[in-house]
Order: structure tokens, then C-alpha cells, then sequence
């Protein structure tokens, strides 16, 4: 017994002199934080969307004083706030432009508009659905939310198996897009005055493949390129928006309003 007591002694002293040179060496060796990058850090909008290139908002301050530069800035954070980091750490900013961009999920349909013959049994993931398969349409969306979870901001919502993207929330951070498996989303800009309008159909089948797995699904009919001073042009079957050719929104409202299928969008 008596050698027990001695030996839990020992191993307490020996650990208790470890511990107070542990203490000693780390306030001696301990490197101070460039107190400019707290003062970044307590700037930005904390929402760690990866968006600017990194893991999250503390190893962009960290790397923006490190390298003194910030990078592609942090677009949430909009122009402003990127000309007040780059005076903190002394250059110009070129980060962010004004135009203001949401993501968007190019597949409009909702539950009764996209065909479902097989009963899908397994993971509730888009990811294992995609493999497995479950929807007639191979370019639609799986409504399994894996975009939803993905989003920092809880800007995208999941009703009636159709995707929403709340704009006003939307950073374009472009998480969604990476976690889509079947690549639905894309950012789209946000038209000064006009806001922002999409083709929300990605099956680039011809007509009467699009018709028996969609009702809502792009038919390629050309009927919006036809409008006055349209910016709608067609790609590989698809209805697509050349926003560089539009400054109003008569043209893009007049296709969307002539679409017989429906699948232009105007994101509230």
C-alpha cells in the first residue's frame, strides 16, 4: 500500500512540474495575434460560406493581414465593407463588383409536373438518389434537399418538391452548386430596378423526351428568342439569358409571359 501512496505522489508531482513549465513556456513563447485581424474578423458577416476561398471568416482575416491583400474578398460583405479591409491593411480593393448575384435551380418543376415511376427507397440524400435513381428526368431535381442543408444562410427552401432561393438571403456563395449532383444551380445576376429572371430547366433532351418525364420542362420552342429586343437565345435545347443584352425588363418579362411550359422564372 505504501508503494501505491508513493507512486501516485510521484506521478502527481512529476505532473504538477510538468504542467507549471508547460504554463511558463506558453506565456513566454507565446506569439502575439496582429490585433487587425480581430478587428477584420468582427467585421465580417460570420457566415463562413468559403465563398472568398477559405475554410471561414477567421482564416480570411488571418490571410488577408498575412498577405496583405484580400484575396477575392468576401462577397457577402458586398463593396463596402471589402474598401474598409483593404484600408485596414493598406491597399485598394478590387474585389467585389456592384452587380449583385443569387444562385438560382434551373429545374422549376414541383411535385405533379416531373414523372416518378419508380418507388425510391433508401437514403434521403439527392447524392444516393442520383446514383440509385428514382425520377424519369435525369436532369431534374431530386427534392431531397441537399442544397438546403448546404446553405450557410438558410436561403433555400424545399416546398412541394420544388427549390426556392430567398434573394435577400442569398450570399452566392455557391455551396449549393457543389452540393447539387446534378449540377442545377448557377448564379445569375440581380438587374438594377429589374431584379432577377432565370430558365429554370436543365433537360437538354429534344421535345417529346422532355414532355414525357415534364410538364414544366423547356420544349425548345423559341418562342421567347422571338420577342422584341429579346435576350433569350437557345443552347443544346435549352431556352438560355444573355444579360449582357438587356437593360429593361419588357423583353425578359414578354418571354417569360410567352413561355407555354412556364419554365422562366422572375425570383422574388
Amino acid at each position: 500500500m505504501r508503494e501505491i501512496i508513493l507512486a501516485c505522489l510521484t506521478l502527481g508531482i512529476t505532473g504538477f512540474g510538468f504542467a507549471l513549465i508547460l504554463a511558463f513556456l506558453s506565456r513566454k513563447l507565446k506569439v502575439e495575434e496582429d490585433p487587425r485581424i480581430t478587428q477584420i474578423f468582427n467585421m465580417l458577416p460570420s457566415a463562413n460560406c468559403g465563398a472568398c476561398g477559405f475554410a471561414g471568416c477567421r482564416g480570411f482575416a488571418q490571410a488577408v493581414v498575412s498577405e496583405g491583400k484580400i484575396f477575392s474578398g468576401c462577397i457577402p460583405g458586398g463593396q463596402e465593407l471589402n474598401e474598409k479591409i483593404a484600408q485596414i491593411v493598406g491597399v485598394k480593393s478590387q474585389a467585389v463588383t456592384k452587380t449583385k448575384t443569387i444562385a438560382v435551380c434551373r429545374c422549376g418543376a414541383q411535385s405533379g409536373e416531373k414523372k416518378e415511376s419508380a418507388k425510391y427507397e433508401g437514403p434521403l440524400t439527392c447524392k444516393a438518389t442520383h446514383i440509385i435513381g428514382s425520377l424519369d428526368c435525369t436532369y431534374g431535381c431530386l427534392s431531397y434537399g441537399d442544397c438546403v442543408k448546404a446553405c450557410p444562410t438558410g436561403a433555400i427552401s424545399l416546398k412541394n418538391k420544388r427549390i426556392y432561393v430567398d434573394t435577400k438571403k442569398c450570399i452566392a456563395c455557391g455551396k449549393c452548386i457543389v452540393a447539387c449532383p446534378r449540377k442545377l444551380f448557377e448564379l445569375v445576376p440581380v438587374l438594377e430596378s429589374i431584379g432577377a429572371y432565370a430558365v429554370c430547366c436543365n433537360n437538354t433532351e429534344k421535345l417529346t423526351n422532355v414532355k414525357k418525364v415534364c410538364s414544366r420542362g423547356c420544349i425548345t420552342c423559341g418562342i421567347c428568342t422571338k420577342v422584341n429586343d429579346s435576350p433569350y437565345y437557345l443552347k443544346n435545347n435549352l431556352s438560355r439569358i444573355d444579360f449582357t443584352k438587356t437593360k429593361e425588363e419588357t423583353p425578359l418579362r414578354n418571354g417569360k409571359e410567352k413561355c407555354p411550359t412556364k419554365c422562366i422564372f422572375k425570383l422574388e
